[in-house]
């Protein structure tokens, strides 16, 4: 239940901040914003502060921003005209739109920060013995986490990624490894094992990981970089699943969030800060893409208007954001039903 819990707050978060992006940025370029809500359907629990009601609704799978004025031209009569959101020239609205994915981009870039102050993060590799794999040369060999190579095949091993590099393009020969176990030197012979998905060759142990525990602003930096090549791995492996024909088979709805966020809470501080970012970004993206009902979609219309010179009318566009957000709803129905019936466990050590 604990691990659960994490999960469920882990991902209403990345709703909330989404949403929050949408109504500090429509509240400062002025647009009256009526209603702030997590969630969809029935609600359980609101409040009003001003002119905006904030609400937890039934279902937890989205939430949204009602700004006077938005999907059509029939906003309040007491709202005023330039409070109205197509009164707001489009750089505002554009902003406005997107302020929600950008949000989800800068809480993956601290969380991110969390993992490099808190845990550190990978420098370089020792010559250390780290972990071994069961049934692997190396640990038939009788190697030991805690071992140290000092030397393979009598060329002295400076560092991890020498050894990983000797081990990688051994061509499958039986290495000759000089190990210093306490105040013990020895040699060991351990034979190779070819990785067809890798195309290297292994012997089955990792080297011990140094890592390095960055200051705050340091740490900030190393997020938004981690993020924005994470972004485009995204982008890469999206391409590939739509050339590919898999993109619908491999994608999850909300029980698969849970119940991944929940495996990586039950790993521990550093998995699930990591993978919560990792869901921050993919949330981040799916909205931006350009389909009806999602923020890219608004943004597309949006893009029109400029170049265009004239707004789409706003009834054509409300139909078509409606019929959108029908579709998304069937889909995020089918996919959790799929989740059920077939649910998702995460490859974690």
């Amino acid at each position: 239940m604990p691990t659960l819990l994490l999960a469920i707050l882990a991902l209403e978060l990345m709703i909330v901040v989404h949403e929050l992006g949408h109504l500090v940025v429509a509240k400062r370029v002025g647009i009256a914003v009526h209603t702030f809500a997590i969630g969809f359907g029935p609600r359980l629990a609101s409040t009003t502060r001003g002119e905006t009601t904030y609400s937890l609704n039934l279902l937890p799978v989205g939430g949204y921003v009602n700004m006077a004025g938005e999907d059509s031209d029939s906003a309040p009569p007491e709202v005023p005209e330039d409070r109205r959101f197509r009164a707001k020239p489009v750089a505002a609205r554009l902003a406005v739109v997107c302020a929600g994915p950008a949000m989800n981009f800068l809480l993956a870039i601290v969380l991110l920060a969390a993992v490099a102050v808190t845990y550190g993060i990978p420098a370089r590799v020792s010559t250390q013995v780290g972990s071994l794999l069961p049934g692997y040369p190396a640990a038939q060999a009788g190697l030991r986490p805690g071992d140290v190579i000092l030397a393979i095949d009598g060329r002295p091993m400076r560092d991890g990624q020498k050894v990983i590099q000797t081990i990688h393009q051994s061509g499958g020969r039986t290495l000759g490894l000089l190990i210093q176990r306490g105040d013990r030197r020895f040699l060991v012979h351990v034979r190779t094992r070819y990785d067809p998905r890798q195309h290297v060759w292994l012997t089955g142990f990792s080297p011990t990981v140094i890592r390095a525990h960055l200051d705050p602003v340091r740490a900030l930096g190393w997020g938004a970089l981690t993020t924005g090549r994470d972004i485009a791995a995204y982008l890469a492996a999206l391409g590939n699943l739509v050339r590919s024909g898999k993109l619908l088979g491999e994608l999850g709805g909300p029980v698969t969030a849970v119940n991944v966020l929940g495996q990586a809470a039950h790993a521990g501080g550093e998995t699930f800060l990591y993978i919560t970012a990792f869901f921050s970004i993919i949330i981040g993206l799916f909205n931006l893409f350009p389909l009806p009902a999602l923020d890219g979609g608004r943004a597309a219309f949006l893009v029109v208007e400029g170049l265009r010179r004239r707004p789409v009318d706003p009834r054509r566009e409300g139909y078509i954001h409606l019929v959108g957000l029908a579709l998304l709803l069937c889909l995020i129905l089918a996919l959790t039903v799929r989740d059920i019936l077939h649910p998702v466990r995460l490859p974690l050590p």
